[in-house]
């Protein structure tokens, strides 16, 4: 009897992330993970603060708009002069209750969208190691499988610029659904997958085969790929994962493209 498609891809995939998870649990993996994982968190912190800053501010200068300019007896700015002629609206944004449930919403919503931005953040950071876990792998794993990673930069940034492009239009036209319940986590998460999957295998491919091969991967594999890509990133949902796991996806989707290299090229690989 044979065993169903969907059994021999949680087969694979589980062998896929073991094979991943040894590679990563040694001493050379564990060190290389720290740098993008700090650099990553320093960042996200700092966006995190400057955002809540400015926000607070903006509520600082609208909660005091019915207090005349000492210098001048005018209110300091449009939005301070909008609140000052609407006293009421300048009561509500300057009490404590105000402050603290838009506090806390900024922080959930804010938090949320943070945690998204910095998988995203990490995904490029550990785009300059790239190079050196894709050779680790093949140097413990795939000595056979030619290495043929000759895209241009040009194309590169080319690649980089229209993905960009792709992810804002996609996330302006995922906006108006984010507060829909159940739907507005689809919608949140939809367009920050679409661009983690995209820049993951893109880097990772790119060091393995050359452009004629890649469209011919990305083609055929698609969907394995995805599959994969999909685990990876809800595992960089959960809090530090998405962070201090990047250099693990990227062994992971190494393995994969390796061995889907294999394949395509009709190798034959000893796996060790």
């Amino acid at each position: 009897m044979k065993p169903a498609p969907n059994s021999d891809l949680s087969n694979a995939e589980g062998a896929l992330f073991a094979k991943a998870l040894g590679d990563f649990f040694t001493t050379k993996f564990l060190t290389l993970s720290t740098a993008p994982f700090v650099i990553t968190l320093l960042l996200a912190f700092f966006l995190l603060y400057q955002a809540s800053g400015e926000f607070f501010d903006m509520l600082s200068a609208a909660a005091h708009a019915s207090q005349p300019d000492v210098a001048g007896g005018h209110a300091p700015n449009d939005l301070a002069q909008f609140a000052k002629e609407y006293p009421i609206v300048s009561a509500i944004l300057g009490s404590f209750v105000f402050k603290a449930v838009a506090g806390t919403l900024f922080y959930i919503v804010g938090g949320g969208v943070a945690v998204l931005l910095s998988v995203l953040l990490a995904v490029i950071i550990v785009g300059f190691f790239t190079p050196m876990i894709v050779a680790e792998v093949q140097k413990r794993h795939y000595p056979d499988i030619e290495r043929k990673g000759t895209v241009p930069v040009w194309d590169y940034l080319l690649f980089m610029m229209k993905q960009l492009l792709l992810f804002m239009l996609f996330l302006l036209v995922s906006l108006p659904f984010w507060f829909v319940p159940i739907l507005g986590l689809v919608a949140m998460n939809a367009p920050f997958y679409f661009l983690f999957h995209k820049l993951l295998t893109r880097d990772v491919a790119g060091e393995i085969l050359d452009k004629e091969e890649m469209a011919i991967l990305f083609k055929e594999a698609k969907w394995r790929l995805m599959t994969t890509t999909l685990i990876l990133y809800l595992l960089s949902l959960i809090p530090g994962v998405g962070i201090l796991g990047q250099v693990f996806f990227v062994i992971v989707l190494a393995h994969q493209i390796f061995q889907e290299t294999a394949r395509l090229r009709g190798s034959r690989v000893t796996l060790s």
